[in-house]
């Protein structure tokens, strides 16, 4: 590698592309305008051929070329293979080398082909978030674009003042160019900012969750613990006595219950998967209530955002939440799963069922479709499931940029 290449790669760097979702977005935006192009080469072609044939028999070269730099990028979108600078800078180098090419065999300086340039410019600025880079890139067109108007097609006419437009269309390359680059770079620190702001909330949350574990749930569980104690040591007799501490103990377990909800979803934060999570909260549930708990889960868990996850996991903590204080059951039963295109959670208990007016209690099933509506799913209870009680379900699409898909 030459001096001068190893200087370019090194402005190229993995750190210089923009974000994986802009460069695939981005990627996507261009393939389509291309295949647009073609297709418009294609039908000129054709309609009229007796103005390129036989005399401009080389202007074939140019639809060809783009076949093949479009059937590359787009098998490479297809399959889900990474888009790397290396594939992108080659993406870059072909359109630069069809422009100059179309520049050269349509008559230089007098020809319109040079317009090309400035969406391909402003496409490098985007995926390549370098300014350096950037103007590196448009200083290599502009001395291609000058060098093929002042060899081909009867150069520059200095008496028409070809030269002065020629700067003019130089520095519109390097106005467009930079001003998209700059664009992209405050974009770009506005949405590292927005990044840095949410990994600071996600580190407070668990460090949050941590400490409820730590201090509250721990001072609850002793609690909880001394109502049981007071319980054995009470008179009998003393109904009224009974009756407070009773009261008292179903406080506890429910505050102690509510605080699993924030230790928990904490373990989401930390990058935990779904099922795994949902199998511990099932077996705390059953250790704090008392009753019968199981989990399954069919298929395997994919890659999903933490946001999917964190929302999932809320739906099944409400779920089980309304099952323990409204509808006295002895089992409940949670399931996970997960099939080609969606995923499926149901908590299914055997307790009192649904009242009529359920929909207008409190904020637990509002919340729940809710949380649902914002994942693009559903939520459906049925308050007559079978063998009695209440059967939460909640069908999430599953997104075609979940890894594994």
């Amino acid at each position: 590698m030459t001096e001068g290449s190893a200087f370019l790669w090194g402005w190229l760097t993995p750190v210089t592309l923009s974000e994986p979702d802009v460069v695939a977005y981005a990627t996507r935006v261009s393939l389509w305008g291309r295949w647009f192009i073609w297709i418009v080469v294609i039908f000129l072609a054709a309609y009229r051929p007796d103005f390129w044939y036989p005399e401009r028999a080389e202007t074939v070269a140019l639809p060809i070329l783009q076949l093949l730099a479009n059937g590359l990028l787009h098998y490479r979108l297809r399959t889900r293979k990474p888009i790397t600078q290396r594939l992108l800078l080659l993406v870059s180098m072909s359109d630069l080398a069809q422009i100059v090419f179309a520049i050269a065999i349509l008559g230089g300086f007098s020809t319109f082909a040079y317009i090309g340039f400035y969406p391909a410019l402003g496409l490098f600025a985007v995926l390549f978030s370098s300014i350096w880079a950037t103007v590196a890139w448009t200083s290599f067109a502009a001395l291609a674009y000058v060098a093929v108007c002042v060899w081909t097609g009867g150069g520059l006419d200095l008496e028409q003042g070809e030269e002065k437009v020629l700067v003019a269309r130089v520095a519109t390359m390097y106005i467009v160019a930079v001003g998209i680059g700059m664009l992209v770079r405050f974009e770009r620190l506005r949405w590292q900012s927005a990044v840095s702001r949410e990994q600071q909330l996600r580190r407070e949350r668990i460090e949050l969750s941590q400490q409820i574990h730590d201090t509250t749930a721990q001072t609850a569980f002793m609690i909880n613990l001394g109502i049981h104690r007071a319980r054995t040591l009470a008179d009998e007799s003393n109904e009224e006595l009974l009756s407070a501490l009773d009261a008292t103990s179903s406080l506890s377990q429910s505050a102690m219950w509510e605080m699993r909800g924030p230790i928990d979803a904490g373990h989401i934060l930390e990058g935990r998967e779904l099922g795994q999570v949902l199998s511990s909260h099932c077996a705390t549930f059953e250790r704090i209530t008392g009753i019968t708990t199981t989990m399954s889960q069919t298929g395997s868990e994919p890659t999903m955002p933490t946001e999917t996850r964190s929302r999932l996991f809320s739906i099944a903590h409400n779920a089980l939440t309304n099952a323990f204080l409204h509808a006295s059951p002895r089992r409940v039963e949670v399931g996970l799963c997960f099939s080609g295109d969606e995923v499926a959670l149901r908590v299914a208990d055997d307790g009192v069922g649904l009242p009529d007016d359920y929909a207008g209690r409190g904020r637990g099933i509002s919340g729940m479709m809710a949380e649902a509506v914002r994942l693009g799913g559903t939520l459906t209870l049925d308050g007559e499931a079978a063998g009695g009680g209440t059967m939460i379900t909640c069908i999430v699409p599953r997104q075609s940029d979940w890894n594994g898909d």
